[in-house]
């Protein structure tokens, strides 16, 4: 983004006339470019709180922004670290627990959904004190239940509804459970209080029987007598035992917050919401280093501002505020000039992801109530065609004006299109589904999928309507078409694989963005048995899976007879003994051989080699990728393909992290068992001429010239509601859930969680998703350039996705999209490749390129070897270490150096590994104090280029007389380096022990001392490279703060 600004503004430059003033901004703009900063906020908080970590509260090395796994890994360590303590030292907390029926363990997901909003409070306001008494009402239920089962007929004709099991269930509790704590009586209450919100819980037939009818009673039990009693007698003293025990939770959950914390910052680890929140506490509470950056940064331009949450307006607010002082981000009041920020609400879809709409409207607020502030409405849309443009303008008028969502949904404004209409009645169409049995999502999705992918063949063959390929302006088509100008979008993940699937047996080329389908491919699974079992040869069950999974593909024939010929299934990296394959017939005895000897392989690489090697030595050598892409069916080669490139890619990722085999195949399991969520690929992804498939979500900024609304039928219930943010009272509602996915039930909320109470929390947060979904919508339409295609399924207009558009689909008389009937191609059958001519041309490139054309040779190969300069060396390497990172601060501030006092150096020592203790703090302390007082400072001060910690790599001779002798390349890092009146100075810092032996320092060091022979490559390097002339070099002894001069021929000046 950086090189195209600089680029864009070159161009602009090079094509006004000179003397202008908008050539005077363009060049002004030009030689200011490099100081800009064009990145993520995430990305700009890092810089800054790596210029000031200490100021921070942060070690100088910390790690920012941790990956999920990372995250995840670091919340479970706290978790369990929290129960070992409450185990320990407040046992009686754990009984508690589980006497209010909840299981420690199972809290992991409540504590992950605190953490993840830090920055709120739990709310519990209300709960009871003491815990309800729950006697009175379990009598009463009992009666009931005694009651109503007496008018059950003898006979069950028509078997049991829902009620009679309820009621066999209750009495079963009665029967077995001595219903003596007040976790089981809730239990027990429980039971009628789901009954009640089931749709049909009481079915009148089934209280008929041949001699007692109770139709008729059963329909009052449904209408009055359950519903009353639940609400009249269960559900008050209910509500208030789930109140009474999530106060408990919360009292129990929240020291593991304060132990996550604890944990990420002795690791020096910070997440993505610590970036924001240490740089706000940084610029709120620091003026003078808050105004130092408004200086280097004056003008702040944010762009997808609806997408912001509270922590990133805050920064903004410190960031542009006229009174660096002020330390009430709502008070600031920003300078002139010093603030633009772009954003559409309408386009405001990331709730989920910390995102708050009603910021960006605050913000937008305040911003136009400044004096010299205003809010303009951008309405002009260079994108779409006018009829999609007036289309919209009717359809969102309608849909974003209902008054359900008026107090949260965002204002829609109309476009004024900027593009030609185009050729008529060719901008809007539509895919009437036909209706399927029982309405399967999965079938009407494959008929979906197959119309698409038809006319996308016929639309690239000139064959589909004869008024889209036109040649005139804002024709569908007015060149060749590409399938890059298709993009199919769907509201969820789970059926992009069907659109895939289709695509590839029409021979379309596509990408998928979103699906996350990595563990659901055969190829993962593959990997992973065949690792597992090289890992763990003497699991049979591992070695099964390895046998019969694509690799090996062994029979349970197979299994049968290689155990009754005496084999061993727990020695798989032994040799099958000969009298094993002797009773085996022919081809299966081969069969067996390369099984065994492609996991002794397999096991090879695992023991020599790291994961970001060893992952692609194991895809070559096993033919992984070659046989995924040669599949039985064509059109699964790309996908599957395309599955072992990013099992590659993702391994090499974990790689990068540090993570060995065995933490990378737990890893993957995580993936494959559906824990861990990752995109598969396609030979296609990133070409840039495929059709794009992807949901919603992913597609937010993107556009093309033909848009197709997918998956147009969903039924069943949505997400369930977990939590409810109060932002106004910086308060998270959060219930204690117990279950996954669709088991996921709320078993204890607080005061105020359901509907029919009087704040209904949960009906509050499902109004925002409803009216998020239809932002949603809207960010689906709007990326249609040409045309607008919209999957529709008539039989059920109320339900799915796309549903809320039909109505003005009509209203616009869309038309039906008219597709050919085509059936997929035939797969093309072509002659075998001659893979041997292949190998040995593959074989002679590789051993042409693995001929050395250069050596690295690092600067200080050989100083470990040096005599020391003290009887006693060194204070050791951490403190070297910590001694270089305080040096690195001083420089890059040397201006307004940073003071230190003994608590942060002896922290700093601490995250470097050194002994913090205040000897070591203090002499740390001197030898900063030397530095400041040496003549280096004194230069750098006045220095007009500075470098600290600067790497470079710098070529010298070839090895010998040859032309093809490989060059050496001498690399190093210069610890300070400077220019001062155009001469270079360097600097190496030393850290060692300079003992009262020694009375000269330079005296001490040997001509052939390895620090001299350094500092001598080092000035030859520099002079090369910099094509300037080293004035002064050599190391400085911090612990004398003594510089030693060196020459370039040896001798001491």
């Amino acid at each position: 983004m950086s090189t195209r600004f600089f680029d864009e503004l070159r161009q602009a430059r090079d094509v006004l006339e000179e003397g202008t003033e908008e050539r005077e901004r363009v060049e002004r703009a030009l030689e200011s470019v490099q100081s800009a900063f064009i990145g993520t906020i995430h990305s700009f908080c890092s810089r800054l709180l790596r210029e000031r970590p200490l100021a921070a509260g942060l070690p100088p090395d910390f790690s920012a922004g941790l990956e999920d796994r990372e995250e995840r890994e670091l919340r479970e360590r706290a978790w369990q670290q929290h129960l070992q303590q409450m185990n320990e030292e407040r046992p009686e907390l754990i009984e508690q627990m589980t006497g209010y029926g909840i299981d420690p363990q199972g809290l992991t997901s409540f504590f992950h959904r605190l953490c993840s909003h830090p920055e709120l409070t739990p709310y519990t306001e209300g709960a009871p004190e003491t815990p309800p008494d729950l006697d009175p009402v379990l009598a009463l239920a009992q009666e009931r239940l005694e009651e109503w089962n007496q008018r059950r007929p003898d006979e069950l004709t028509d078997g049991k509804d829902s009620a009679m099991k309820t009621f066999d269930k209750a009495e079963r509790m009665l029967r077995y459970r001595e219903m003596n704590t007040p976790a089981e009586k809730a239990e027990f209450l429980d039971l009628f209080a789901d009954l009640n919100s089931e749709d049909r819980p009481v079915t009148q037939k089934c209280w008929k029987g041949e001699t007692v009818d109770n139709s008729d009673w059963s329909k009052s039990l449904l209408e009055d007598l359950l519903p009353s009693f639940v609400e009249e007698h269960i559900q008050p003293p209910l509500r208030e035992w789930e109140a009474f025990v999530h106060q408990a939770v919360v009292d129990f959950t929240e020291p593991a917050i304060e132990t996550y914390r604890r944990l990420r910052q002795e690791d020096g680890l910070i997440t993505f919401h610590d970036l924001l929140s240490h740089t706000r506490d940084l610029l709120r509470d620091n003026p003078e280093i808050r105004e130092e950056i408004q200086e280097r940064h004056p003008i702040l331009l944010v762009d997808e501002f609806q997408d912001t949450d509270p922590l990133q307006a805050e920064i903004l607010s410190f960031l542009a505020s006229q009174d660096p002082s002020e330390d009430n981000w709502e008070a600031c009041s920003p300078r002139d000039g010093s603030l633009f920020i772009v954003g559409d609400d309408k386009q405001s879809i990331y709730r989920f992801r910390r995102a708050d709409k009603g910021v960006f409207e605050d913000f937008r607020e305040r911003i136009d109530a400044e004096p010299n502030g205003r809010a303009v409405l951008l309405t002009k849309n260079f994108r779409s065609r006018e009829p999609i443009c007036e289309w919209c303008n009717d359809a969102f008028g309608s849909i974003f004006d209902q008054p359900k969502y008026q107090d949260i949904q965002a204002d829609y404004v109309p476009f004024k299109p900027q593009r030609s209409s185009g050729p008529d009645g060719t901008a809007l169409r539509r895919f009437s589904l036909e209706s399927v049995d029982y309405n399967k999502g999965d079938l009407i999705a494959e008929q979906d999928a197959t119309r698409i992918a038809r006319f996308i063949r016929a639309a690239r063959a000139g064959e589909s309507e004869a008024e889209f390929h036109q040649d005139v302006d804002g024709a569908v088509f007015e060149d060749e078409v590409d399938f890059s100008d298709f993009l199919i979008l769907t509201r969820q993940k789970k059926r992009l694989g069907i659109y895939a699937k289709t695509l590839a047996e029409y021979g379309i080329p596509y990408t998928v963005t979103g699906s996350e389908d990595l563990g659901d491919t055969d190829e993962l699974k593959t990997v992973v048995d065949l690792m597992r079992c090289a890992m763990r040869p003497d699991d049979p069950v591992a070695a099964v899976a390895y046998l019969k999974g694509d690799l090996s593909g062994w029979s349970d024939e197979d299994l049968y007879r290689f155990e009754r010929a005496g084999g061993r299934f727990d020695r798989m990296t032994d040799q099958v003994p000969e009298e094993v394959l002797g009773d085996l017939e022919e081809e299966r005895a081969s069969r067996c051989e390369k099984s065994f000897d492609r996991l002794r392989s397999a096991q090879k690489i695992l023991h020599d080699t790291r994961p970001g090697v060893g992952v692609d030595q194991m895809a070559e050598e096993l033919g992984l990728l070659a046989g995924a892409a040669h599949p039985d069916h064509h059109a699964e080669a790309s996908f599957r393909a395309g599955a072992v490139l990013r099992i590659i890619n993702y391994v090499q990722h974990l790689a990068a992290q540090g993570l060995g085999w065995g933490e990378v195949l737990e890893e993957l399991d995580l993936v494959l068992d559906g824990e861990e969520s990752i995109d598969g690929m396609t030979l296609e992804t990133g070409s840039g001429g495929a059709v794009q498939v992807m949901n919603v979500h992913q597609a937010k900024g993107l556009e093309a010239p033909v848009v197709l609304l997918a998956d147009p039928y969903t039924s069943g219930s949505s997400p369930k509601t977990k939590r409810h943010l109060r932002r106004d009272e910086e308060q998270i509602v959060a219930p204690v859930v117990e279950g996954e996915g669709y088991y996921e039930t709320v078993t204890h909320a607080p005061v105020g969680w359901y509907e029919d109470t009087e704040q209904a929390f949960q009906k509050e947060e499902e109004r925002h998703d409803e009216a998020q979904e239809r932002r949603l919508l809207y960010v689906a339409v709007t990326r249609a350039e040409r045309l607008l295609v919209v999957s529709t399924y008539p039989e059920k207009p109320e339900d799915g996705y796309w549903s809320s558009l039909y109505e003005h689909l009509d209203e616009a008389d869309v038309p039906e999209l008219e597709v050919p009937d085509e059936e997929p191609p035939a797969p093309s059958t072509r002659p075998a490749p001659d893979l041997d001519r292949v190998q040995d041309e593959r074989d002679g490139r590789i051993d042409k390129q693995s001929q050395p054309n250069y050596r690295i040779t690092p600067v200080t190969e050989g100083e470990s070897g040096s005599a020391p300069l003290s009887e006693k060396d060194g204070y050791g390497s951490d403190f070297g270490d910590a001694l270089h990172v305080l040096l690195e601060q001083h420089v890059r501030y040397r201006h307004d150096p940073p003071q230190y006092s003994l608590d942060d150096l002896q922290r700093v020592l601490e995250s470097e590994g050194a002994d913090g203790t205040e000897e070591e703090a203090r002499r740390l302390q001197s030898m900063l104090e030397r530095f400041q007082e040496s003549w280096i400072w004194d230069e750098l001060q006045e220095a007009t280029e500075v470098h600290t910690e600067h790497e470079f790599a710098h070529v010298t001779a070839g090895a010998g007389e040859d032309e093809r002798s490989p060059e050496d390349i001498c690399r190093g890092t210069i610890d300070l380096l400077y220019r001062h009146e155009d001469a270079w100075t360097i600097i190496d810092f030393k850290s060692n022990r300079i003992g009262s032996e020694i009375e000269d320092v330079g005296s001490a060091l040997e001509e052939s001392h390895p620090y001299r022979e350094q500092i001598r490559a080092y000035m030859t390097a520099w002079t090369d490279l910099s094509n300037g002339p080293v004035e002064k070099a050599g190391p400085w002894f911090a612990d004398a703060g003594t510089f030693v001069t060196v020459d370039r021929e040896g001798a001491e000046t």
